[in-house]
């Protein structure tokens, strides 16, 4: 998983320039799925070829650095590929493809063992939202935007939430240790 401090050091320059973007690009994320309910392409392709050209950089250029915490190239192919089961609910409408695209971005970014939990913390603030919904529309009339669950936004809010857990915090041990060993 990630941490944006480094225990006891300083950020590199290269590391504080893969945070801003990481962020700005989330916080891109939250912004167009909350304000339009949608995903746009544009956005997509970005996190994903900024990401490529990162990796390809410190994969051939002397000097460049793989982002924080990076886990490997075969954990990036996990997560992205982890967007495949997805397609099956967007095949039904249940869920959106910019949804589908930015787990495959997200995993691409983290790594698969932190995508899983930034699913997992996603689906229950989906959860949540669905609850609430069904909640107030038994006594208020709400507009069908409302029915729609922003589980992109979620996505983004949940992949900042932890690619920033501190490394020696309980849970960031505990995801860890489930992730890697699956109990």
């Amino acid at each position: 998983m990630l941490n944006p401090i480094s225990e006891g050091s300083a950020l590199y320059p290269g590391e504080a320039l893969w945070w801003l973007l990481f962020a700005s690009w989330n916080l891109a994320l939250i912004y167009s799925d909350l304000r339009y309910r949608r995903v746009p392409n544009g956005l997509i392709v970005s996190g994903g070829v900024a990401q490529s050209l990162w990796l390809a950089a410190a994969l051939l250029a002397a000097g460049w650095a793989y982002p924080p915490r990076w886990s490997g190239w075969l954990m990036a192919a996990l997560g992205f590929l982890t967007a495949a089961p997805f397609l099956l609910l967007w095949a039904r409408r249940l869920m959106g493809a910019g949804d589908v695209k930015a787990i495959a971005v997200l995993g691409l970014l983290l790594g698969w063992a932190p995508l899983l939990v930034v699913l997992l913390i996603a689906s229950l603030l989906a959860g949540l939202h669905a609850v609430l919904y069904l909640s107030v529309s038994r006594f208020l009339a709400l507009s069908a935007r409302l029915r729609q669950i922003p589980y992109a936004a979620y996505l983004g809010i949940a992949a900042l939430s932890v690619a920033s857990m501190p490394s020696n915090s309980a849970w960031y041990s505990w995801c860890s240790s489930w992730c890697s060993t699956g109990s």
